[in-house]
C-alpha cells in the first residue's frame, strides 16, 4: 500500500494527467475505463454517512469490475493520513485522460454549488435512463426500502 502511494505521489509531480485526486475527478475517470489503481481512505469507505459510504463503496465495486485494483489505507497509519490530505481517495490511471482543466471547472462548479447535476441533453438515452434508475434506487434506499 505505501508502494502505491509513492508512485501516486511520484505520478502527481511527474505526470499529473494520470494521477487524479478527489471524488469527481477519480469518478470521471472511472467512467472512462481509466483507473488502475484506486487509493482510498477508511474514513470515506466505512462512513458513518450512509450516503457518502454509499458512493465510495459504489466506487471501489466498479473499479474492481472494470479491472482496477482497489487499496483501503488506514488513517491511522500515517500513509492513510497522507491519502486524506488529498482529499481521501485518489487514482493512478492506466492512460492520461484529456480534458483535466475542464473537469477542473466543472468540479471547482460542482463543489461551490454552482452545477447540480451533468447536462443531461450530453447522455445517451440509456445513461439518461441509468441515472434515473441510479436516482430511484438512491431514493428508495434512503427511505428505508
Amino acid at each position: 500500500e505505501i508502494d502505491v502511494l509513492n508512485k501516486f505521489m511520484r505520478l502527481l509531480d511527474t505526470h499529473p494527467e494520470k494521477a487524479y485526486y478527489g471524488y469527481f475527478h477519480v469518478q470521471k475517470a472511472n467512467e472512462e475505463l481509466a483507473i488502475d489503481s484506486l487509493l482510498i481512505s477508511d474514513e470515506l469507505f466505512r462512513s458513518s454517512d450512509i450516503v457518502t459510504r454509499k458512493k465510495y463503496v459504489e466506487l471501489v465495486e466498479t473499479v474492481r469490475e472494470r479491472g482496477g485494483s482497489v487499496y483501503i489505507f488506514s488513517t491511522m497509519h500515517v500513509s492513510g493520513q497522507q491519502l486524506q490530505q488529498v482529499s481521501g481517495v485518489a487514482a493512478i490511471l492506466r492512460y492520461p485522460l484529456p480534458d483535466l482543466d475542464e473537469l477542473e471547472e466543472i468540479a471547482a462548479a460542482h463543489e461551490a454549488g454552482l452545477v447540480e447535476e451533468e447536462d443531461d441533453e450530453e447522455l445517451t438515452e440509456e445513461e439518461k435512463k441509468q441515472r434515473e434508475e441510479a436516482r430511484v434506487r438512491e431514493d428508495m434506499a434512503d427511505m428505508g426500502f
